[in-house]
């Protein structure tokens, strides 16, 4: 199916250009996370990988419009996702995927979000994400089935803290040590999703509609967990070859040990 936003962004300002000027009611701004070419278009991962998504983005032309989103390793699970804004908000169609609905504040973040039988709650703080919770219902005897929760904390606009609690359980700690490089491609800390709430929906990070990006590239981070033994890895980043723009091309780290990359494109 073709998506056709502008057609649908421009009856939307049509129906408000019959009113008197001061009636009209521009359609919802989510602000992203990058600008013009610095703008993620794509991710791609490789090697020992958590479970993460590979994405392809498509924005027309300060909005997210589109993407595609595959499990890696499992091509079996991937969908397609449409956006179109509103004076009220976004809505969300998604083809094979989970059906959503989002409610957004007067920023264009989004502080509800349902997706199938899960239910998301968000918190920001001067625009950064700050918390989230997620309840998923049973959908045989309609009660919770499961829970998670997380607080982030950020230092000078980086975020330095993720406290994550699944089924009221002791907390997994993830400590971020930022780097002096300037975040200015908006990127989620690598692998991470899981932990920041957007795991399996990251194109509305990108899509500007769950916070403001960390102000510096993660350079280290620990885990420690009472699941499991504490373990630490350390990210490194290469450059697009002109320099021009300073586009993040690949982020390499290493995953229990083993080595991991994901891949940025912008065009």
């Amino acid at each position: 199916m073709k998506i056709r936003i502008p057609l649908f962004a421009a009856l939307v300002m049509a129906l408000y250009s019959c009113s008197s000027s001061d009636d009209y009611v521009p359609l919802v701004q989510p602000e992203l996370p990058a600008e013009g070419n610095c703008r993620v278009r794509s991710i791609t991962h490789k090697g020992n990988v958590p479970n993460v998504y590979d994405w392809s983005l498509t924005y027309e032309p300060n909005y997210l419009v589109s993407a595609e989103g595959t499990l890696v390793g499992d091509t079996q699970n991937s969908y397609r996702s449409a956006l179109y804004y509103s004076p009220d908000g976004v809505t969300i169609v998604n083809y094979n995927g989970p059906q959503m609905e989002a409610t957004m504040d007067k920023d264009g973040n989004i502080v509800r979000l349902t997706a199938n039988k899960d239910v998301y709650h968000f918190a920001y703080t001067n625009g950064y994400l700050t918390a989230w919770n997620k309840t998923v219902r049973d959908a045989n005897f309609g009660g919770d089935a499961s829970s998670a929760s997380a607080e982030l904390t950020y230092k000078d606009g980086n975020l330095v803290r993720i406290s994550y609690i699944e089924n009221n359980g002791n907390p997994t700690v993830i400590t971020l040590t930022p780097s002096t490089e300037l975040n200015i491609n908006g990127l989620l800390p690598v692998a991470l999703s899981h932990y920041v709430g957007c795991f399996g929906f990251e194109h509305l990070y990108y899509g500007g509609m769950l916070g403001k990006p960390s102000k510096h590239l993660v350079k280290k981070v620990k885990v420690d967990s009472s699941r499991g033994a504490a373990y630490d890895y350390e990210i490194s980043y290469d450059y697009n070859s002109s320099k021009i723009t300073g586009n993040i091309d690949l982020c390499t780290f290493k995953y229990q040990g083993e080595s991991a990359t994901a891949i940025y494109g912008y065009e």
